[in-house]
């Protein structure tokens, strides 16, 4: 049994670090985003501009609002660092403001989503959990490695489970459950493109609520990779000057 045990421990190890291999071949992002929330059959529209920087394990997004018109010219940094909580300012365009968002606001719901502001900049680290490799099953017709996630610092989640493609390590699915071991909301994550140097990005998230009657789409286009973004673009002052 404790063999058993061992060799399963090391396995998800090698699932992780396949998975943090495929993540780490994009080092910057730009694209634009569409996302849909639909609450009880009713629909409703966001756009914005999303930019993503990666510093090793550490990464850094900038949202730009665009719609709804109200909120168009609002901007939102996020730092994500290993072993931290997310660090997120917005800046208010009309009052050319910027605002630091206390930490337990990145649990919130993102433009009244069922993603949150955490979630824009990946939730949690792979390297902020404690992974199992608790099976396999098939997704869309993909085989794929079930890994659960505990995290080993406080955040909503309780634990998050992972459905890792065997073929390419791409995570196609995420569940997400609270602190008493209930689902929360399910992740799909489809349209898998390949963007070059062998560099796979999902351009289509959908988030279902496990316990209410609603839903939120999240879609990428113009997607580009690579291209050198500037780094002072992703700081406090940097992203409000754009």
């Amino acid at each position: 049994m404790i063999l058993i045990l061992l060799v399963l421990q090391m396995s998800a190890g090698a699932v992780v670090a396949r998975v943090k291999d495929q993540e780490m071949k994009i080092t910057d992002m730009r694209a634009e985003a569409r996302l849909e929330v639909t609450v009880e059959g009713e629909k409703s529209e966001r756009s914005f501009d999303l930019e993503m920087l990666r510093d090793g394990v550490n990464y850094r997004a900038v949202v730009a609002v665009k719609e709804p018109e109200a909120m168009a010219g609002t901007r939102f940094l996020i730092h994500a660092e290993r072993g931290k909580r997310n660090e997120q300012w917005a800046y208010f365009s009309d009052l050319d403001l910027v605002r630091e968002i206390p930490g337990k606001s990145q649990d919130d719901p993102f433009l009244g989503s069922d993603i949150t502001y955490a979630d824009l900049a990946g939730g949690a680290h792979l390297d902020d959990l404690t992974h199992t490799l608790i099976g396999e099953e098939v997704v869309a017709g993909d085989p794929c490695f079930v890994m659960e996630g505990v995290p080993r610092h406080e955040i909503v989640y309780g634990k998050l489970r992972g459905y890792v493609r065997k073929a390419d390590f791409v995570t196609v699915k995420a569940e997400f459950f609270d602190h008493g071991g209930d689902l929360i909301k399910v992740a799909e994550l489809t349209d898998i493109r390949e963007l070059g140097a062998g560099v796979l990005l999902a351009h289509r998230i959908e988030v279902r609520n496990a316990s209410e009657d609603r839903a939120s789409v999240l879609t990428l286009s113009n997607v580009v990779v690579n291209t050198g973004l500037p780094a002072e673009d992703f700081t406090e002052d940097g992203f409000s000057r754009k």
